[in-house]
């Protein structure tokens, strides 16, 4: 059975559309007769004389259309019904393709799916140890508290007695809490892990306790004097620890009042790309080292990059940097003897953007450094340089110059080695935070070092202290000013 043509078909569903729309119009050509007709206006024109008969010319136009309207529909419907039929039929009437010699097919690899399997939490305890509370948790696989968690529970010199959440367990600032987070609530309860919104609703602590905050920074201090007065010995806080100079001088001086040890999460501090850099250099007179920090942010991103980290690069991605100059090159504000800004545009910009959520004619603006490159000599003769590019990559690296400025080795950051690894990672766990997992090794030197020094009650090794955290502070807060002085002349 064969089909009508599309032209056909066109013509007739246009002619089925005129149709409908004449119907439209005289039904209101006959209403307006009608009104004619009720106010004493001639209408005889408006009649038609068929055989003696008269006959209303609008209502008998609206009669003519609607039944060649309706006739017209019934063609198109029978088509279409017509033509679905012809398509069934000629599906289940295919031949089947003859049987010819069969081809040879490459076998594909199946590819796995990998899939994470829940791990039960479990508070693992063995020999001497030491209570900690983690203070702003975060949200599972995207908090740093969540992670330094994490590794605490598998940490057998740790006793994870607590977890403090300001916010999601904050039923006024969070009435709703993702599914995860109450997920994770429930696990850490059943291990035997308090969970509560604040420090000050624990019992006063009566054992050496230590107290790893990271909450936002501007949260920092609040958080830090309810740890000192509800009694924690020791405290480890994330980087750059207080937005302020004064608001983290303020703190050093109230945890030595109370006779409190505080230490800073600088990881590259014992971070081995850069312990290496370090041990070559001494053993190359004259030599210099710099470090890059590369992240991988696009261009586009730029503008929730520097709202989010509004303190400023200086005092967010490239402070670990600073506080290296600080750790291993006797490099403070008060030691510097000159600051030079690399102005060339492939090493420092600095742009204003737009900040996410305002508009016109309401809208702001944030500034900031998208990259910037420095070189600091001390009034001892250290030289040390640092470059820090939002937009580098994810590589970073510390590099060794000799005194002719020929470079003899650089150790880059993650390695092919590590970078295969932290791969696999990702895509056994994508929905963890990558940095997890590249930093992971640092991140737990850095919590041992510090529980062992409370357990066997020395100085933890190489970690940086909250005097090195201040000293690394008041140079972003004087680089960030010398650095934009000198591009307000350009």
């Amino acid at each position: 059975m064969s089909s009508a043509s599309p032209a056909l078909s066109f013509i007739k569903g246009s002619l089925t559309y005129l149709l409908f729309v004449q119907v439209v119009l005289q039904i209101d050509a006959y209403f307006a007769l009608k009104i004619r007709q009720e106010s004493g206006v001639d209408v005889s024109d408006y009649y038609l004389d068929l055989f003696g008969l008269k006959l209303n010319k609008p209502l008998f136009a609206l009669l003519i259309a609607a039944v060649t309207a309706i006739v017209s529909r019934a063609s198109i419907v029978a088509e279409l019904q017509a033509s679905e039929t012809t398509t069934k039929t000629e599906k289940k009437t295919v031949a089947a393709p003859a049987q010819s010699k069969p081809v040879p097919v490459k076998e594909v690899k199946k590819v796995e799916k990998v899939v994470v399997e829940e791990k039960k939490l479990v508070n693992t305890v063995k020999g001497d140890n030491l209570d900690v509370i983690i203070v702003g948790c975060g949200m599972p696989k995207r908090g740093m508290g969540w992670y330094h968690l994490i590794q605490l529970l598998d940490m057998p010199n740790a006793n994870m007695t607590a977890v403090i959440e300001p916010f999601f367990l904050n039923k006024k600032l969070c009435p709703n809490p993702p599914a995860d987070f109450l997920k994770l609530v429930k696990q850490l309860e059943e291990a035997g892990v308090k969970c509560t919104d604040s420090v000050a609703k624990l019992p006063k602590f009566t054992k050496d306790t230590m107290c790893l905050i990271a909450g936002r920074t501007s949260d920092n201090p609040a958080l830090f004097k309810a740890c000192v007065a509800q009694g924690a010995k020791t405290i480890y806080l994330e980087k750059p620890g207080a937005p302020s100079v004064t608001e983290l001088q303020e703190m050093s001086d109230w945890a030595k009042v109370k006779d409190v040890q505080v230490y800073l999460g600088y990881n590259k501090n014992v971070t081995p790309y850069v312990q290496k850099a370090l041990t070559l250099s001494k053993t190359k007179e004259n030599s210099k080292v710099t470090f890059c920090h590369n992240n991988s942010y696009k261009t586009n991103d730029l503008n929730e990059c520097f709202f989010r980290n509004s303190e400023g690069m200086l005092k967010n991605m490239a402070i670990h940097e600073l506080a290296l100059l600080v750790s291993f090159f006797g490099v403070t504000v008060d030691t510097i003897e000159k600051f030079e800004v690399n102005t060339n545009k492939l090493f420092t910009e600095r742009l204003t953007v737009w900040v996410p959520g305002t508009t016109v004619p309401n809208e702001k603006y944030i500034t900031d450094f998208s990259r910037i490159g420095f070189s600091v000599t001390t009034k001892s003769g250290s030289s040390v340089s640092v470059m820090a590019d939002r937009c580098g990559g994810n590589v970073s690296f510390a590099s060794v110059k000799d005194e002719s400025g020929i470079e003899i080795e650089k150790f880059e950051f993650p390695d092919a080695e590590t970078q295969e690894k932290v791969d696999k990672q990702c895509a056994a766990d994508p929905e963890m935070m990558p940095y997890f997992f590249v930093q992971s090794d640092d991140y737990f030197t850095l919590k041992d070092r510090v529980i062992n020094s409370v357990i066997n009650k020395c100085e933890a090794d190489g970690i940086a202290t909250i005097n090195i955290g201040i000293e690394a502070l008041k140079l972003a807060e004087y680089f960030t000013e010398q650095a934009n002085k000198v591009l307000s002349k350009q």
